[in-house]
């Protein structure tokens, strides 16, 4: 009596290894005298389509998110949703508002060896070599960045698309606590080589020039980054989202400035959600001589920490273009990346220095004017 067995086989290896695979199944039917049929059926995935379990997200915003502030020491980033000071006011370590992890978030910052460590209270609002972070046009800032692991999703390198989220939070806090507010579980979309990473933002109100308000904000659903290209690397993706020349209306107490070399701005929702948060002048250009430090910095997103695309922030490593795109395992140039996303080791022309001293010879006088006066 003769049988017949259907053997499906799922093969992630090329079609030219089929025969040594199979080899054993073939050899067993011909030993039954050929009373026994089987049917092999192959299905092999499309080398170009990867599911991703444990992607990592990294983000530094931009230079002015980890520098020196004008009041309450510095600007700086924290893991998790951030909870209520009850006030604007300085935080203080024992308030536990401070957290360099929290699930899958963490802080890291560069340290004296050259290596990624996570952040602290006692060292985020210093640099690699223990120096306090200053509020110079030049000012590299910290060199932290928000790193959120476990993210789930899909590529297509082949078609060009991509699909990955997070659970996941970090705070951004300016003046030492003054003002702060958080973004959770982001999402990363890409479809013709471009993309868009979105966010729930959250947060409170507060307003520098009467620090006696203070309300909950409303979550809300904004756009963190748009991505104009995004190269889908074999090991993951760097990519500098859009800033330089793009416009905003700005908000009632701020206007945008459209000249010099950094005139830009964050996406407009980003914008609108930070009009109540008191920031808002902070993440488009005004024309103050710190408009080059709120460029917005270059994204990481690696498949697999295993495989990190982003680069030790060790002296001499620098963040070129040419770096980046090996690290990420592109072989096309990428986007300008020459201020925002670089680390704190990359060179500064002379060049930039004229260009940046001239931003800050021509900042308006009325930044200056007044106690409580902040120069954006």
């Amino acid at each position: 009596m003769s049988a017949r067995r259907t053997l499906a086989v799922m093969l992630a290896v090329p079609a030219a290894a089929l025969g040594t695979l199979l080899a054993p199944a073939l050899a067993s039917a011909a030993q039954g005298g050929g009373e026994e049929q089987i049917d092999v059926r192959v299905s092999i995935p499309d080398p170009g389509k990867f599911e991703v379990t444990d992607a990592q997200f990294r983000w530094g915003v931009n230079t002015e998110m980890t520098s020196g502030s004008f009041f309450g020491g510095c600007n700086f980033l924290s893991a998790g949703v951030a909870g209520d000071a009850g006030a604007s006011r300085l935080w203080e370590e024992s308030d536990g508002l401070y957290k360099p992890r929290d699930g899958n978030s963490r802080i890291e910052a560069p340290d004296a060896a050259g290596e990624w460590a996570v952040d602290s209270w006692a060292t985020k609002c210093q640099d690699a070599s223990g120096r306090d972070v200053g509020t110079g046009y030049d000012e590299p800032g910290t060199g932290a960045q928000a790193v959120i692991d476990k993210g789930r999703g899909s590529i297509d390198t082949a078609k060009g698309t991509a699909q990955i989220s997070w659970k996941g939070s970090f705070s951004l806090v300016m003046y030492g606590g003054m003002t702060y507010w958080s973004l959770s579980d982001p999402v990363l979309s890409v479809s013709n080589g471009r993309g868009k990473l979105t966010a729930t933002a959250s947060g409170y109100g507060s307003d520098m020039n009467d620090t006696s308000k203070w309300s909950k904000l409303a979550e809300t659903s904004i756009t963190m980054a748009d991505l104009p290209q995004v190269d889908l690397g074999k090991n993951g993706i760097i990519t500098t989202p859009a800033y330089k020349a793009v416009s905003t209306p700005g908000t009632g107490d701020a206007a945008q400035s459209r000249t010099g070399d950094w005139w830009g701005s964050f996406p407009e929702s980003w914008i609108e959600f930070n009009a109540a948060t008191g920031q808002a002048g902070y993440w488009f250009s005004t024309g103050g001589k710190r408009d080059a430090a709120k460029v917005a910095s270059d994204v990481y997103i690696s498949y697999s920490p295993q495989n990190p695309v982003v680069e030790k922030p060790g002296a001499g490593t620098g963040s070129t273009p040419e770096a980046q795109e090996q690290a990420a395992g592109n072989t096309e140039d990428s986007n300008d990346t020459s201020l925002g996303g670089g680390s704190p080791s990359s060179a500064t022309t002379t060049t930039t220095i004229l260009q940046q001293a001239a931003g800050a010879l021509s900042a308006p006088l009325a930044e200056l004017s007044g106690a409580g006066t902040t120069v954006l």
